[in-house]
Formats: structure tokens, C-alpha cells, sequence
């Protein structure tokens, strides 16, 4: 790959409350040692890439994602930051639940859910305030002023709403858009726009 300004947005690995089947916005899980595994296995597709600056969530499965890439990659001179915009959503009442046991809860709200007539998940962050939040930290992230290459370590809705972002999209497609656990997503700018060069590439 060449060119002047990369980013590589990752989400974090599983995590003690299995992210994969559960609904983990707020919820400050850490890392499951199989979380820990995966995201260490990825610095080796990340590996000899300039890292500049790494940026990432507060929440701790993003943190200490961020951490092991660091150590992995030698990136301990790097200017590191936490980011309160790159959170993940807040599921509200639904958090840590699986579909399982959001549709048992909320029937009501789930079967609007599927149909995509709700803003919100009972007590949560509704989506328009999130899309918001994550956009502008991605537009200010993929400003001007920088050069090289930026890592930033969060979670599955901030990586899609933050590509979406710096695309100039104002959705994720329905179908071709999924972001694994531990995979990595890259843009680069190219004539003053970012455009996608892959999107949750796994080691």
C-alpha cells in the first residue's frame, strides 16, 4: 500500500460477555482470553504498518485491545489517546441480552426492531445521537493536519457509522457490511477523499 494517510479502524476481540451473540453497548466488559488471542493475532496484519497515533474507546474491550496491539507492534512511543465518542451505543435496557432474550423481554419493540421502525432500544441511545457522535469524531479524526497512518481500536457500530462517515454515506449498505470481532478496516485518502480499501479484513 502507498499514499500519505491511512486509517485503521479495529474492533476490539470477544469479550468475557460474549459479544458475539450478546448486546454489549455500555456494558464495560474486558476481554475473554479467546478476545485476547484474536486481537494479538491480528497485530501480525498489522505488523511494519507507521503507526502516528492510536486512538480508541474508554470502554475497557476496546482499551486493552489497544494495549496488546501497542505491545505487539512496538507502537510505545506513539502518542495514544481514549476518545469518549468512540463508545459503542448504549442498548439500555437490552444491555447484554441476546436476540433470544430481547424479543422474550420487548416483544413489541423487537418485531418494530426487525421491521427498522425504532430509533431506540427501551432506555437507549437512539441511533441518530450516536451516528452523530461517531461522525464527528470520525470527520475530525480524518481531518487535515496529519500525516501517515492513524490506528483506532473501538467496537462493531462505531467502525460501520465511522466508515460511513469519512465515505460520506449516509447508511451502511444492507448486506456486504459486517465487522468481525478482531478485524480491521482501512481507508486512505486519496485526492482530498477517503475511500474504503477493506472492510473487516481478519489475519
Amino acid at each position: 500500500m502507498t499514499g500519505d494517510r491511512r486509517i485503521w479502524l479495529v474492533r476490539h476481540g470477544e469479550t468475557e460477555g460474549q459479544s458475539s451473540i450478546r448486546y454489549h453497548g455500555s456494558n464495560d466488559v474486558q476481554l475473554s482470553d479467546v478476545g485476547r488471542e484474536q486481537v494479538a493475532a491480528l497485530a501480525r496484519l498489522l505488523d511494519g504498518v507507521p503507526f502516528a497515533r492510536v486512538v480508541h474507546s474508554p470502554l475497557r474491550r476496546a482499551a486493552e485491545s489497544a494495549s496488546i496491539l501497542i505491545d505487539q507492534l512496538g507502537l510505545a512511543d506513539v502518542a495514544l489517546r481514549a476518545d469518549e465518542r468512540l463508545r459503542e451505543i448504549c442498548f439500555g435496557d437490552a444491555e447484554g441480552m441476546t436476540r433470544g432474550e430481547i424479543a422474550a423481554a420487548f416483544p413489541g419493540f423487537w418485531s418494530d426492531y426487525d421491521a427498522g421502525r425504532v430509533e431506540a432500544f427501551p432506555g437507549g441511545e437512539p441511533r441518530s445521537a450516536f451516528a452523530a457522535r461517531v461522525g464527528a469524531a470520525a470527520r475530525e479524526l480524518g481531518g487535515a493536519g496529519w500525516r501517515g497512518d492513524l490506528l483506532v481500536v473501538a467496537h462493531r457500530g462505531v467502525v460501520k457509522h465511522g466508515v460511513c462517515a469519512l465515505l460520506g454515506l449516509d447508511r451502511a449498505p444492507v448486506t456486504g457490511f459486517e465487522v468481525e470481532l478482531a478485524s480491521v478496516s482501512v481507508l486512505r485518502e486519496e485526492v482530498g477523499a477517503w475511500q474504503l480499501e477493506g472492510l473487516g479484513l481478519l489475519p
